[in-house]
């Protein structure tokens, strides 16, 4: 009889037993697996690649890239900031220096509250979109930085004001975004471990862009030509890595974005997309091109008079539906839960393909259909515990 001793799917050792008088057990130890269990304990999660989703390696083979020119070119980024702040110039002082990082440091700091609190609900409903954002304007910041020694001393100080707003708007954005992205990928509630390894893979592209960097400052001080070039290179590269690192994720639960698409299939043509197919339709690189729709809207703009059947039925349902200046409206009751905001959202978007009458409510054939679609989802593998639709918190309350 033989065992196999299993660590995360790698084989570490085969334990056999022959049935005799003597039971002998040989250890055959796997010498050449030992490093690659070492790295798979050191920077993988814990029982991968069951404890995970399925596009966590593509996912964080794209982020390592990205991240890796992303150093690179925040070296080239930080030689532009010393350069304009004097470093090398004897007419240059230590206090305006200092002077310029404490207004550059608190602007980020200022910024980066105003940016949480007008932003702070709706980064995870597009994280593609928003982590895409984080990217970009983070080249920019870059850009803005390699240009700052060119500008004139008072001006210095204003372009590392702005690039800290820039950083700040990317620290926000990035951060929430890559939260909402391991709490995906961890399929175990890992979602610490998954953090945490994700933090150590950082940590190893960081550490070899300090290597390459070391080299790269040789050639950046040959001629500002060649800094270009590099940082034209490193920022194409690192845009493309970003958009392959998002458009390999999988998500399973229900935005916006990816509930319209899976709508518009099923009014179509009468099938509903799996979360690989949907995704690979979403938009996220210009924003949400979907219907409007305002889920938590506010019923002030609903001045109608009911009569007792409407009233009956609105007492209910757990929520609203009208159409006011071009767009669904969405009010939510007290004690609304998940589904009934999906359920609210698939009879707004249905409402808006058709004829906006005032109210709508939806009859007993149409809830029969729209069973048979929730019943779709679920057996095509979408998660419907949640849905990140962007609902506002302002509810209702409806007494008879």
């Amino acid at each position: 009889m033989r065992f196999k001793e299993d660590y995360g799917g790698i084989t570490l050792n085969e334990i056999e037993l022959k049935p005799n008088a003597t039971t002998e057990i040989k250890v055959v130890h796997k010498g050449h697996q030992k490093l690659s269990s070492f790295l798979t304990e050191v920077f993988l999660p814990q029982g991968y690649p069951s404890s995970v989703s399925k596009d966590y390696l593509t996912y964080q083979f794209w982020d390592t890239l990205q991240e890796l020119c992303s150093s690179l070119n925040g070296t080239l980024a930080s030689h532009a900031i010393f350069k304009g702040m004097g470093v090398g110039n004897s007419q240059a002082s230590a206090l305006g220096a200092t002077y310029t990082w404490l207004m550059k440091d608190g602007t980020g700091m200022l910024s980066n509250i105003l940016f949480a609190w007008s932003k702070g609900t709706v980064l995870d409903i597009d994280a593609k979109r928003w982590r895409l954002f984080a990217d970009v304007l983070n080249d920019v910041a870059m850009f803005l930085d390699l240009l700052s020694p060119l500008a004139p001393p008072y001006l210095f100080t204003a372009a590392m004001c702005c690039t800290s707003v820039f950083r700040s708007l990317v620290g926000v954005a990035g951060g929430c975004t890559r939260a909402t992205i391991k709490q995906h990928q961890a399929q175990c509630n890992n979602t610490a471990d998954v953090s945490a390894k994700d933090g150590s893979q950082e940590k190893l592209s960081g550490l070899l862009g300090l290597l390459l960097s070391m080299t790269l400052i040789n050639f950046i001080s040959l001629s500002p030509i060649v800094t270009w070039i590099t940082f034209t290179f490193l920022t194409v590269l690192h845009l493309y890595f970003n958009y392959r690192a998002c458009s390999c994720l999988v998500m399973k639960s229900l935005n916006p974005s990816r509930y319209c698409v899976l709508l518009k299939h099923w009014f179509e043509d009468g099938t509903v997309l799996n979360p690989e197919q949907a995704n690979s339709e979403e938009p996220f690189i210009l924003g949400f091109r979907g219907e409007q729709i305002m889920v938590g809207a506010s019923l002030k703009d609903l001045k109608l008079s009911f009569d007792s059947t409407t009233d009956m039925e609105i007492n209910q349902s757990f929520y609203i539906i009208y159409h006011h200046k071009g767009k669904m409206n969405i009010c939510l009751r007290s004690g609304c839960n998940h589904s009934d905001q999906i359920e609210s959202y698939y009879f707004a978007y249905k409402a808006a393909q058709s004829s906006h009458s005032p109210v709508i409510l939806p009859t007993t054939e149409k809830m029969a259909e729209y069973k048979e679609f929730i019943s779709c989802l679920t057996n095509r593998g979408w998660d419907l515990s949640f849905a990140p639709l962007g609902a506002t918190q302002l509810r209702y309350s409806a007494s008879s």
